[in-house]
């Protein structure tokens, strides 16, 4: 419904977030520096900025004195891990329309997002679909680490998903091959079929729920395989039950 520029250094962030814009309706440019915030700026003259004062390259706070002088009163949303009160007045000073941490809540972020549009003459998106609604979603879990299988199933049960588990690769080819569950939790490594290949033969038999790899890896080109052969998201051990609720909300919903 709006074209959003999301200027910001860290990917997964970036990744998560552009899919709600997205499920919103609305298209999202994003960069990662400050000089690419710029070009895509100017090129797509977009309707709300949201802006990480921590970019790599030019900074944020020079991107946003750049972004005032070309458009004094475009809303932009500062979004920080960690800003000092002072930096954060002189946002404020820059006519920010409001700064956030990438902490808070989704919903939080896009009540902001919603609120600047409205007050710069857009309308309001429509809501988004929230995780539970007439039929609970299904989630497999894949570990071969039972404690971690049991922490997952217990907060998720408690958010009113279905939730169902495995120990191996195996054991989840067999479970989704008899009930596909709408979004499987996959662990990278496990005994026998690595997660890897699970996701190669989920995908290819035709699997259309969401995979949301685990790894306590840092192999940066395991992770980026597992991406684009079409996992939505790789998320780290030791799990963040935030990240991994707000994951899961987030492909669903995209599901629709």
């Amino acid at each position: 419904m709006a074209t959003i520029l999301l200027a910001n250094a860290d990917h997964k962030f970036t990744h998560v977030l552009k899919g709600v814009l997205a499920a919103y309706r609305h298209e999202v440019m994003t960069a990662r520096t400050g000089e690419e915030a710029l070009r895509l700026f100017e090129a797509t003259q977009p309707a709300l900025v949201l802006l990480d004062l921590g970019l790599l390259g030019l900074s944020g706070m020079d991107v946003l004195a750049k972004i005032r002088v070309r458009a004094p009163h475009l809303p932009v949303i500062v979004l920080t891990s960690d800003v000092s009160v002072e930096v954060e007045d002189r946002a404020r000073e820059m006519g920010v329309t409001t700064v956030l941490r990438k902490r808070l809540k989704m919903d939080v972020i896009m009540q902001a997002v919603s609120q600047a549009l409205q007050h710069a003459g857009r309308p309001a998106p429509p809501p988004l679909p929230g995780p539970v609604e007439t039929k609970p979603a299904t989630i497999l879990i894949v570990d071969d680490e039972q404690a971690i299988c049991e922490m997952l199933r217990e907060f998720l049960e408690r958010r009113q998903y279905r939730v169902r588990t495995a120990a191996n690769g195996e054991e989840a080819l067999a479970l989704v091959k008899r009930e596909p569950p709408d979004l499987v939790l996959l662990d990278i490594y496990m005994p026998g079929i690595n997660g890897v290949e699970v996701l190669r033969r989920l995908l290819a038999s035709g699997f259309t729920g969401g995979i949301i790899m685990l790894t306590a890896s840092q192999d940066e080109p395991l992770l980026q395989t597992a991406l684009d052969i079409g996992a939505f998201d790789v998320l780290s051990k030791p799990v963040d039950l935030d990240q991994v609720e707000l994951a899961v909300m987030v492909k669903l919903a995209m599901q629709g």
